[in-house]
């Protein structure tokens, strides 16, 4: 009983800090995208895909240091199962937000923030029972 409540703890507290993580992250992507085009440097989609690798590097570093840090995994291979884990979230984040600017009136910044609220619960799982594993 006391190590099935302790695994519950733990997944409550990888929870906060693989929000903390993801905020920071998500808040950087947001920025980019709002950067690159309101300074009309590119267009949302082509923002978003710079701005989702670019915010890859803060979600590695933050995950794989304190949320899913119980040493049991190597950078080596997290790092590469934790980027099939970006690409994947990079499908469902592009693919939805190219979804949500084609087949609804929404403006590129709420169909974004859309978009970052759902894809982080994918990867969650995908990081916490495979990447970091």
């Amino acid at each position: 009983m006391i190590s099935h409540v302790s695994h519950k703890q733990t997944i409550f507290w990888q929870l906060v800090r693989f929000g903390i993580i993801g905020v920071l992250a998500s808040c950087w992507h947001f920025c980019m995208v709002y950067l690159f085009v309101s300074k009309q440097l590119s267009e949302p989609l082509i923002a978003n895909i710079f701005a989702f690798f670019s915010a890859f590097l803060i979600s590695y570093l933050g995950h794989s240091l304190w949320t899913f840090n119980d040493k049991t995994h190597t950078h080596k291979t997290a790092v590469r199962k934790f980027f099939l884990v970006a690409l994947v979230g990079f499908i469902f984040n592009e693919g939805g937000y190219y979804l949500l600017l084609t087949l609804t009136s929404l403006n590129y910044m709420s169909a974004l923030i859309i978009v970052l609220l759902i894809v982080p619960l994918i990867t969650f799982v995908l990081s916490k029972y495979w990447a970091f594993s």
